[in-house]
């Protein structure tokens, strides 16, 4: 049968009218929380502020270990690293550090060989030199 859409409407303000006894009872709950811890927290007050206070004595005191720790360790490793740099060092100096041989080398044979190049067309320079004037 045809609903007319006057009579939709008033089903849905019926529908929203309807009351949930189950929200009412959490509601009332709720309410009951709150003035029992209202009339808890006038007892409980001192020792809420004695154990926060502690609880935040003892945080300070692990987080002052905790840098502690770490500087110690942050120290450890500088001079651990110190000493490895120290010790490259040495290694170069004396010329046995084999990461810097092999380009070393090889910077070497090049310059070798620039110069024997730089030699030679310094040699052709003057020849052309010479002959020039001698035309």
């Amino acid at each position: 049968m045809p609903v007319h859409p006057r009579d939709r409407k008033e089903n849905n303000h019926e529908e929203m009218d309807v009351d949930y006894p189950e929200q009412e009872a959490s509601s009332s709950e709720e309410e009951d929380s709150v003035s029992s811890s209202v009339s808890e927290d006038g007892d409980t007050s001192d020792m809420d502020d004695e154990d926060c206070e502690r609880r935040r004595m003892e945080c300070l005191d692990e987080m002052t270990n905790l840098e502690k720790q770490f500087t110690d360790l942050k120290d450890h490793l500088y001079k651990e690293r110190l000493t490895q740099v120290d010790l490259k060092l040495q290694e170069v100096i004396a010329g046995s550090a084999l990461e810097y041989l092999e380009p070393l080398a090889t910077l070497q044979e090049n310059m070798q060989i620039r110069t024997k190049v730089a030699g030679q067309l310094q040699t052709n320079i003057l020849f052309v030199q010479r002959r020039y004037r001698s035309i």
